[in-house]
């Protein structure tokens, strides 16, 4: 077939591929959606806000003559909730379909918005220059209407992914086992993508179908077909290996005015692939980024440093209790000292109240505990069962060596079945790249205590690098009140 052909799908004799609406602009995508959303919520809360200005200016605000005052403040709520609402990823468009998730979160940051307004008024005492009627019904009405729009967008969402107008057309172009591999990814999304043709220049020597779909054409068949019917983006699917290869299809591609994408799919099965950014003029390649930067860096210790001061002085009684039921129980210091793995697989000296006896101990850790172990004093068992025992690496975590929550902070010498934890688990370091915690995202679901097996210890290595991936401070609190309820279960602690 020519390249220059402007045939339909059909008639162009590409029968694997259904026939599709002449090309044209499409003017529809979800990125839009997700502006409309942010113009929406700007222009509801500037409408209530005028409308509630309109409902009492004869009344009680004396007609128009201080509507550039109301104005200004009306401006800037709609401003602030739109980039706060921003910063909890709330315009994301996978977050508009959840109204679960939307309702709460909606009415959750309009509320801080008009808290911050009235202590911003406060502290410039002007609060008295507004009609307490007009704000009142202009927060109220704000609720109903982002309420109301937040349902009508997901009712147009639903109309428009029926009638085929957020859904991408893609085309591949490569039918190897990096094709197939990219068709397996593309189908776990749903229905955000409709494959609309496959292709590749070496045909003859490949299967006439893969992953369901018929390699339908070269890529001058994907060419005429691109210019005939409407194709969002192409991705070019080859073996990295074939890089000459790659960029001469590229330079055939880059006339058309469509999304031309590279699919890593074969390097992801060697190495992490996170995305894309530069350095000076230099794309690069995004393999790791470093956990808890910037403000999230800050944000993290502030939070440790607030909840540690405020544990120890309300847990300062019970230390002491249990310091002396320690003393009193069996000889021997009431604290202990064991080097556990800390930031960037360091060795951190942990503090902990001591649960076994002074000649049966084991410092290194190399000794798992056991249900009904000898060497647990009777305080022991009750401290460890209660997890009581931890509560000194609150010290720790005021030193600035450790974290409230974070992965477990396993001692240097702790095996699993006969090996080091660090060979027997092949991405064990992984979960070094921040702080260890007292508590974490493992131990919530079950995962304390002994370790049997190298499979529950990758079980726990995958809730640690899920921490790590996903970190916010209300996953923190979230884990903090997830801890006191695995506690009252005992589960696992002995």
């Amino acid at each position: 077939m020519s390249a220059s052909s402007k045939q339909p799908a059909r008639a162009a004799g590409l029968e694997g591929i259904p026939a599709f609406e002449p090309r044209k602009d499409r003017l529809l995508s979800k990125e839009i959606v997700v502006g409309l959303a942010r113009i929406g919520d700007f222009a509801v809360i500037v409408i209530a806000g005028l409308a509630a200005y309109g409902a009492w200016a004869q009344g009680v605000l004396g007609g128009t003559s201080r509507l550039p005052q109301y104005c200004a403040i009306i401006v800037l709520a709609a401003a602030v909730f739109t980039v706060g609402f921003q910063t909890r990823r709330g315009y994301v468009f996978e977050r508009l379909l959840q109204l679960r998730w939307q309702m709460p979160h909606v009415i959750g940051v309009w509320s801080t918005v008009v808290m911050a307004l009235l202590l911003f008024g406060f502290a410039l005492k002007v609060t008295d220059n507004f009609s307490r009627g007009w704000a009142l019904s202009w927060v109220v009405l704000t609720v109903i209407l982002l309420v109301i729009e937040r349902a009508l967008l997901k009712v147009a969402i639903a109309r428009w992914s029926r009638d085929g107008s957020l859904v991408r057309r893609v085309a591949i172009l490569g039918a190897g086992e990096t094709g197939e591999r990219l068709i397996e990814a593309m189908r776990a999304t749903g229905q955000d993508y409709e494959i609309v043709g496959l292709f590749d220049d070496r045909k003859s020597r490949l299967p006439a179908a893969v992953g369901g779909y018929d390699v339908a054409g070269t890529s001058d068949d994907l060419l005429a077909l691109a210019r005939a019917s409407r194709i969002d983006e192409v991705v070019i699917a080859l073996p990295l290996g074939a890089i000459m290869r790659i960029g001469e299809l590229v330079q055939k591609l880059l006339v058309l005015p469509i999304d031309l994408r590279l699919s890593v799919e074969a390097m992801r099965l060697v190495f992490p692939v996170r995305g894309m950014s530069s350095l000076g003029t230099s794309p690069m390649i995004n393999l790791a980024d470093q956990p808890l930067k910037h403000w999230n860096g800050v944000l993290k210790s502030i939070e440790d440093k607030a909840l540690a001061i405020l544990a120890l002085v309300l847990a300062a009684p019970l230390m002491a209790v249990v310091a002396l039921l320690i003393k009193l129980d069996s000889r021997g210091p009431a604290f202990f000292v064991q080097e556990r793995f800390g930031f960037d697989n360091s060795a951190v000296g942990v503090l902990k109240f001591r649960t076994m006896y002074v000649d049966r101990g084991d410092p290194t850790g190399s000794r798992r505990t056991a249900r009904d172990d000898p060497r647990v004093t009777r305080v022991g068992r009750v401290l460890r069962a209660l997890s009581l025992d931890e509560l000194p690496q609150l010290l720790n975590v005021l030193k600035g060596d450790m974290s409230i929550v974070g992965p477990r902070a396993h001692p240097l010498a702790m095996k699993v079945e006969d090996q080091y934890y660090f060979d027997a688990v092949k991405e064990y370091p992984r979960r070094h790249r921040v702080k260890p915690g007292i508590t974490g995202w493992a131990q919530v679901h079950g995962l304390r205590g002994e370790v049997e097996k190298a499979e529950t210890a990758r079980q726990r290595l995958a809730y640690d690098l899920y921490y790590i991936e996903n970190w916010s401070i209300w996953l923190d609190l979230k884990i903090i009140l997830m801890t006191f309820v695995a506690v009252t279960r005992r589960q696992n602690a002995f």
